[in-house]
């Protein structure tokens, strides 16, 4: 029996376009192999005014991506964007409770959890927490603090949060589409992280695809 291959596919819903980008997980990384670009209808600074247009938009950018990738999409992970995303800053602290005092994994989704226990408007979710910096007793400024040794570790974070209404009328125009969204990602975050595609613009077949930003950003997340 041959081996199926897997995608990751990213969907950017904007106010202009609706983007869609098939990328094959290959022992080389991420190969786009599909493409679709949609003239956004129902949307508008990154909300959904007009559901069932925007499910129209959206099919037809997947639909063109599919052709192209010679497969069919089950999820998608969904870029976010507009002015109803917001954030701020956090600190968390935690102890190093082991013998050895060595920082694992463990400590660190710890101290991370802390920072994360704030007070939200019922209106407003987490998206995003982006750590900073992180500090082991009074040693600041460090990227990575995993094997290090010390009693107390603190991180500051960047927490980014979205409508949940507005977020979620997306999730519904994608799942009305016929899809599943594996996980929302913010969009500016996506494209700071990726500017280029292995060296080469951001770009397949003449048509700019932002969207790859988000593909990526959520393959080096996992």
């Amino acid at each position: 029996m041959g081996h199926k291959e897997k995608y990751i596919v990213g969907l950017d819903v904007g106010s202009t376009k609706v983007c869609t980008l098939i990328a094959a997980v290959r022992q080389s990384g991420l190969e786009p192999i599909g493409v679709g670009v949609a003239e956004s209808r129902g949307l508008k600074k990154g909300a959904v005014v007009n559901l069932e247009t925007s499910v129209e938009s959206i099919k037809k950018s997947v639909g063109e991506a599919e052709a192209m990738a010679r497969c069919e999409v089950e999820t998608v992970y969904v870029g976010l964007a507009g002015p109803h995303i917001k954030s701020f800053n956090s600190r968390g602290v935690t102890s190093i409770p082991t013998r050895t005092r060595e920082i694992n994994s463990d400590d660190v989704r710890r101290v991370i959890e802390t920072a994360r226990a704030v007070a939200l408007s019922p209106d407003r979710e987490i998206i995003h927490i982006l750590p900073q910096e992180f500090t082991v007793d009074d040693q600041y400024g460090i990227g990575d603090p995993l094997g290090m040794v010390g009693t107390r570790l603190e991180v500051n974070v960047h927490i980014i949060t979205s409508s949940t209404t507005a977020a979620q009328n997306i999730v519904t125009a994608v799942n009305r589409s016929g899809l599943l969204v594996g996980d929302t990602v913010l969009a500016d975050a996506a494209i700071a992280a990726v500017k280029q595609w292995r060296g080469r613009p951001v770009a397949m077949d003449g048509k700019p695809v932002d969207v790859i930003s988000t593909v990526k950003f959520e393959f080096h997340l996992r």
